[in-house]
């Protein structure tokens, strides 16, 4: 069982980073807080039920990211989960995150009072948490949507309540109007687990969304799985020629959905595991002037034959 409240602010800048790192290097942007070009997780985490925790003295801020830090101007804030101890007693508490591509995040932190602990993601997408008091065995599940990604300041807390984990959803709560993305501009978003790079035999599939008139166009734009979890998603405001580029680093079956605001007009491209090869390859949608969209998928063709 757990406990939820929502609450809403103005102004409220996030907890500043003052411990060491858990897992991960810091990153994400907030209203207080530097960006910093840190990588994602890339060695699957620890998953397992084993007693080993990380320690968080009085007064510490441990960070851990999940996802890479989208390459231009979002428009969106990462949402942050974070393990609070506001009781008078060391907290141990696990926390899993499972997002739709990538490897999951699981660590296990031993909190002192007044300690914290912060999980952010970096991309709006699907995300399945899960968060459990090792000592009573009571567990918090949430789960998170694009929609929980604006240009807000949020975050989901967590927090010991007796026996039970109480959690909290706050959010700065302003008014958000989708991103703009400027003309012969793009918005680059890497998904996956990263095992699918460049100098792999099988290589990454890059999905590319443009608009091709002459007006500017509010389109939906979502990589799916073929279950319908979401992989990255988002609603941007694209003026003549600006783009949102998506790299995917992970070898699955997707559906690359766009619907255009001005016509109502949607269009779905399944993208089948066989694409990824050994060729670089894209799938390109556009917007046109009839109000429509148009793909296409191009590749290099060339064979492939993969080394003993």
């Amino acid at each position: 069982m757990q406990r939820r409240a929502f609450l809403s602010a103005v102004g409220i800048g996030l907890t500043s980073v003052t411990g060491c790192l858990a897992s991960a290097d810091d990153g994400g942007s907030t209203g207080d807080d530097e960006t910093t070009d840190a990588p994602p997780t890339t060695e699957e985490p620890d998953t397992d039920d084993s007693d080993e925790s990380v320690a968080v003295d009085a007064g510490e801020h441990v960070t851990a990211v999940v996802g890479t830090e989208p390459d231009g101007d979002s428009g969106f804030v990462p949402h942050r989960l974070r393990l609070t101890n506001d009781s008078e007693e060391p907290w141990v508490a696990r926390i899993e995150v499972t997002p739709t591509l990538a490897h999951p995040h699981a660590g296990t932190y031993k909190l002192a009072p007044d300690a914290e602990v912060s999980v952010v993601l970096r991309v709006p997408a699907d995300y399945d948490v899960r968060v459990t008091d090792v000592q009573s065995g009571a567990t918090a599940t949430e789960s998170l949507s694009p929609d929980d990604f604006d240009c807000n300041q949020s975050w989901t807390a967590f927090s010991p309540d007796g026996d039970d984990i109480s959690v909290a959803g706050a959010s700065t709560r302003m008014a958000c109007a989708p991103p703009t993305l400027a003309g012969d501009d793009a918005l680059s978003v890497t998904v996956g687990d990263g095992s699918l790079s460049s100098e792999s035999y099988t290589k990454p599939h890059a999905v590319s969304v443009g608009n091709a008139t002459d007006e500017t166009t509010l389109v939906d734009v979502a990589i799916e799985t073929d279950e319908g979890r979401v992989a990255f998603g988002g609603r941007y405001r694209l003026e003549s020629d600006a783009r949102v580029d998506v790299r995917v680093t992970e070898q699955s079956a997707l559906v690359a959905r766009v619907v255009r605001l001005d016509s109502e007009t949607e269009k779905a491209v399944s993208i089948d595991k066989s694409v990824f090869d050994c060729n670089n390859s894209r799938t390109a949608i556009s917007l046109d002037d009839s109000g429509g969209l148009t793909s296409s998928t191009a590749s290099t063709l060339m064979a492939c034959q993969k080394p003993e």
